[in-house]
């Protein structure tokens, strides 16, 4: 299966995110945590999580807008050819 352009992004972008909120990045992150428990007034590692989490919903929520071969178009035929096999 060939990836498009804008999947290989995609792949690129939630690899990152798991990277960034997983060890060893978040021990690093932590350790910064220790020292300035609280930024702008919330804990400074809800903020970390929370900026990765919503750069992984954004990239996901522009994907399936733009990707072209995550847009499926059904025909009313074959939705119930579909929901009779299923």
């Amino acid at each position: 299966m060939k990836l498009s352009k804008g999947e290989k992004i995609l792949c690129g972008v939630f690899i990152l995110v798991l990277i960034m909120v997983n060890p060893p990045v978040i021990n690093i992150v932590n350790d910064y945590c220790i020292n300035n428990p609280i930024m702008s007034g919330w804990p400074t590692m809800l903020i970390w999580l929370n900026i990765w989490y919503i750069v992984a919903i954004v990239a996901f929520l522009i994907g399936a807008l733009k990707i072209k071969s995550w847009k499926k178009d059904y025909d009313e035929k074959q939705f119930k050819n579909i929901k009779k096999e299923g």
